[in-house]
């Protein structure tokens, strides 16, 4: 299960906790489906996270795929002296486990 903004969410994705208002009243119960349309009706409603199944964010993106998209996200924080340890974390673990998924697939195909 992983909680997602809603701009990452896609068709096909399943709720793992169901939506609810503010009082605790479901909207929409776990497992559906999400479509295109249902991602727009929680739009406008003002929904801005879900919970889905499985790690869906984590699936769409490669770790050296992460590594690239550093720069951008800290583009503004470059003079923060704090913000540059945790980015330069953030591409050490983003490397480190790139080769690592790199390393597993190759000894897959061995095996």
């Amino acid at each position: 299960m992983q909680k997602i903004p809603l701009s990452l969410a896609k068709p096909g994705m399943k709720l793992a906790k169901p939506i609810t208002k503010a009082n605790g009243m479901p909207i929409i119960a776990a497992g559906v489906e999400l479509s295109d349309s249902l991602i727009a009706r929680l739009d406008g409603m003002g929904i801005d996270k879900v919970f889905v199944v499985g790690d869906a964010v984590a699936a769409s993106q490669n770790p050296s795929e992460r590594v690239s998209r550093l720069d951008p996200l800290f583009r503004r924080l470059e003079d923060d002296p704090f913000q540059k340890k945790v980015k330069g974390y953030l591409r050490e673990y983003f490397t480190i486990k790139a080769a690592a998924d790199a390393a597993s697939a190759s000894t897959e195909e061995k095996g």
